[in-house]
């Protein structure tokens, strides 16, 4: 894995985890955080040892606080800004169309930009001291971007809500909203998150990849047709050699052997 100066990448025992490491910025994303996460994620989707990726902000203090505003200052003109909005862009797709789960795990704060990473992950645990806002509007911003993951994975109650007030709110607020998957103790915060992983790394591979997929096109496609399309994707899953080895293994009352 490639050495970053933003963010680190750790695989171990199946599980990738991505940090975004500003804490002294409280995890902003600058061009070159956003850069970099873009291309982690580009090469775990080439990584068949990967099963699943974690991302989360270096210390407790912030998940992520949207765009670095003093570095978006300094680049006042149409091209640089259009050039990182585009950036922003690419780095949602890269989460969304990651072959393998992505779960985000949450602490402090999670604003702006950072509510679009955690909306293109697939499960987000958030700890009790996090607060989620779209402030942009108290700034002369819009949160368009980010409103595009947002509105496939909460009410739209909610992020009108969120949108138009730049109002923060609390964890348990955004567990109503639909924005977060879980809510729990900070303290316990990285042993459920790793709980889940290794949940989901023990699952088979293969299924879980095909399962993500099918889920994403889920909520983009309005074809009657699809549910057909589906099934004869389900036989083929079912048909495979991983399939055959989960069935035995429960058969035989034993672990699979992926």
């Amino acid at each position: 894995m490639s050495l970053y100066s933003q963010i680190t990448v750790k695989v171990e025992a199946s599980i990738a985890t991505v940090t975004l490491n500003r804490p002294q910025a409280r995890n902003a994303l600058n061009a070159q955080a956003v850069q970099e996460l873009i291309d982690a994620f580009t090469s775990l989707d080439l990584d068949p040892s990967v099963k699943v990726v974690l991302l989360r902000g270096a210390g407790t203090e912030a998940f992520c606080v949207g765009a670095d505003l003093q570095e978006l200052k300094g680049n006042s003109s149409p091209d640089s800004r259009r050039s990182f909005f585009e950036s922003i862009a690419n780095l949602v797709r890269s989460i969304e169309s990651c072959p393998v789960p992505v779960v985000s795990m949450v602490c402090g704060f999670a604003m702006a930009g950072g509510l679009g990473l955690i909306a293109a992950s697939d499960i987000v645990i958030a700890a009790d001291n996090a607060v989620f806002a779209l402030p942009e509007v108290a700034v002369g911003l819009a949160p368009l971007v980010v409103s595009v993951p947002l509105a496939d994975s909460m009410s739209q109650r909610g992020l009108s809500y969120l949108a138009l007030t730049g109002e923060r709110i609390n964890a348990d607020e955004a567990l109503l909203f639909g924005l977060v998957t879980k809510v729990v103790k900070l303290d316990q915060i990285i042993d459920q998150t790793q709980k889940i992983c290794q949940t989901i790394a023990l699952k088979g591979p293969s299924a879980v990849r095909q399962t993500k997929v099918a889920l994403r096109e889920l909520r983009l496609n309005n074809d009657a047709d699809f549910i057909y399309q589906l099934s004869d994707r389900s036989a083929l899953v079912s048909l495979s050699t991983e399939a055959n080895e989960g069935i035995s293994a429960f058969a035989e009352k034993r672990p699979p052997k992926w």
